[in-house]
């Protein structure tokens, strides 16, 4: 307990010094929080997502992989025949080809993003659970079925007009309930309406849906002998493909924090350093009254320490709240909380800041034990 009182009392001395340090940690820690909580976020939002889609297989042109949301549909009308062939003798429920279209620009209220579905198939096939709010769940040839936080945004309702391009245009037939997943931002629209937008007859991808006694990989791999020149994703490989991706995007967003943890590392050495040199004179004095240079090394990494963990456990608040704030947006826009500050990512978060700050205090630690008692007690 004495150690913890003189840490306390000499950080408390200079408490203005020991502030700004204070905040140049916590302003490091918050930001490195708040990059990283969006990778944790994509995380939680992708593993729902995945966990609500009905179809055990996605199947996509051979070279692509994670979900369905090609540039350009590739998948020609013959590999999706061969494909029903292929899926009806593994014994597969259901084979739906489908598209995705978007249209807009990149601000949510003008975004919309249509996926095409075959003649009789209807939306809660895919994403099992949804229900028509107003309307229809089945679209006609004519006809979308639009997801509750897109028509809330867009302000659609059962028969608005939903204009793709100059030659197809398409009525509002049915509005969903809200489900708080993809699905409240979708719009749900006939197949062929899409690819005539496209001026293609060839799909983005395939879903297969497998009965519970099948083994969706072992039926993913039968489909890709059967067809060549595609590939067969469970729902495990989408999620392990994207787990990569987010492991290098959080290095980047790790590796730009960095240059703020790195300034606040900088401060926290500045001001402990700063402390060994106006206390040479105290530390003379512990030394002639018996203190080990192992009890000084102590004080001073313990200094710094201290101030890392005040820092980091305000950065990690700070950051929380941040998280919140963005996913207040991010959830009234599109319907998804993108960000999310995790148990792992809080401790990481300490663990970086606690790091931080040993290191900061060796080098002065190591100054202040070295410093001769003669020369010490000399100085004033």
């Amino acid at each position: 307990m004495e150690v913890f009182y003189l840490v306390l009392r000499n950080l408390l001395a200079r408490p203005v010094r020991s502030l700004l340090t204070l905040l140049g940690v916590l302003i490091a820690t918050a930001s490195m929080v708040l990059f990283l909580s969006f990778g944790e976020g994509l995380r939680r939002a992708l593993f729902q997502e995945l966990s609500r889609v009905g179809p055990a297989i996605q199947v996509v042109p051979e070279g692509s992989e994670g979900l369905a949301f090609s540039a350009y549909p590739e998948i020609t009308p013959a590999q999706v025949e061969a494909l029903k062939r292929a899926a009806e003798a593994l014994g597969a429920q259901a084979v739906i080809p489908t598209l995705f279209l978007a249209r807009g620009g990149l601000d949510p209220q003008n975004s919309f993003f249509f996926q095409g579905l075959p003649p009789g198939v209807s939306p809660d096939l895919l994403y099992p659970g949804l229900r028509a709010k107003e309307g229809r769940l089945l679209p006609s040839e004519g006809g979308a079925v639009v997801g509750a936080k897109l028509a809330e945004r867009a302000g659609l309702a059962v028969g608005s007009p939903l204009r793709l391009s100059p030659q197809v245009t398409l009525k509002v037939e049915g509005i969903l309930e809200e489900s708080g997943g993809l699905a409240d931002n979708l719009i749900f629209a006939p197949l062929k309406a899409l690819q005539r937008v496209l001026g293609t007859e060839n799909v983005g991808a395939v879903l297969v849906a497998l009965s519970p006694d099948k083994k969706a990989e072992e039926a993913a791999r039968a489909l890709e002998r059967a067809v060549p020149g595609l590939k067969a994703q469970t729902t495990g490989e989408v999620m392990r493909f994207a787990e990569r991706a987010l492991r290098i995007s959080d290095l980047v967003r790790f590796g730009i924090s960095l240059v703020a943890l790195a300034v606040g590392g900088l401060l926290v050495a500045n001001t402990v350093m700063m402390s060994v040199y106006e206390r040479t004179r105290e530390f003379g004095v512990m030394r002639a009254l018996g203190a080990k240079r192992g009890f000084i090394f102590r004080l001073v990494v313990l200094e710094a320490l201290f101030l890392a963990l005040l820092g980091g456990v305000g950065g990690l608040a700070l950051g929380g709240v941040a998280s919140q704030a963005i996913n207040l947006y991010t959830q009234s826009e599109v319907g998804l909380a993108l960000s999310a500050v995790t148990p792992r990512l809080s401790l990481f978060a300490l663990l970086v800041a606690l790091s931080l700050g040993l290191l900061a205090g060796l080098l002065p630690a190591h100054h202040a034990s070295r410093i001769p008692v003669v020369e010490a007690l000399g100085r004033v």
